[in-house]
């Protein structure tokens, strides 16, 4: 029983593991559930260099302001969210477009916006769009489970009555252990787009 609890506990991390994303565990926005899920949803990529300036130029514009951005005008925030539209190359008007919510995060994982994994959720959560980036950081330490195989034999006396026995049996298992390795890091963004009803 054992040795086939030990097989299955790392099959189930990969199952586990597989049941959360990037996407979901890094962003933050409109409540997943609060618009209609959408049947299909565009993946595009776009420059980091792009939208690196745009939020530089927002944050900017933000901090030479006398009045907090979140009593600006409403023609004030569209055109600051016109600046982050064109960034990200969607050329519709800010007014009849949502930004719905966005991920940024750092990651050695290796990870492909392409796999599907992106694309169910900016669907859950009723983007029209998701327009990623990435952009090489350096090197940084990763903890990987690395197998380990273990066998050996084992020896056990038993008697009764007067008479002892031995019994000789093997034993043979792979466990995982954590290992420190270096590994390529990257800054990621991504933001999720929705059009208006």
């Amino acid at each position: 029983m054992f040795r086939s609890l030990a097989a299955v506990i790392p099959i189930l991390a990969i199952i586990l593991a597989g049941c959360s994303t990037p996407w979901k565990d890094h962003y933050t926005g409109a409540p997943i559930g609060h618009y209609e899920r959408t049947d299909d949803v565009e993946i595009r990529e776009v420059p980091w260099q792009r939208v690196d300036e745009a939020l530089r130029y927002i944050d900017e514009q933000r901090a030479a302001s006398d009045i907090h951005w979140s009593e600006w005008s409403r023609d004030d925030k569209f055109e600051e969210q016109g600046v982050l539209l064109r960034a990200l190359q969607i050329s519709g008007d800010p007014r009849d477009i949502i930004v719905l919510g966005r991920n940024v995060f750092r990651s050695t994982d290796d990870l492909s916006p392409q796999d599907g994994s992106l694309a169910k959720f900016a669907q859950s959560i009723g983007a029209d769009y998701a327009v990623w980036s990435a952009h090489y950081v350096g090197k940084a330490d990763k903890v990987v489970q690395e197998p380990v195989h273990r066998s050996g034999i084992s020896i056990g006396v038993h008697g009764g009555h007067g008479h002892h026995g031995h019994t000789i049996g093997g034993w043979d298992e792979t466990v995982y252990v954590p290992v420190v390795v270096e590994a390529d890091e990257y800054a990621w963004v991504v933001y999720y787009l929705r059009y208006r009803d």
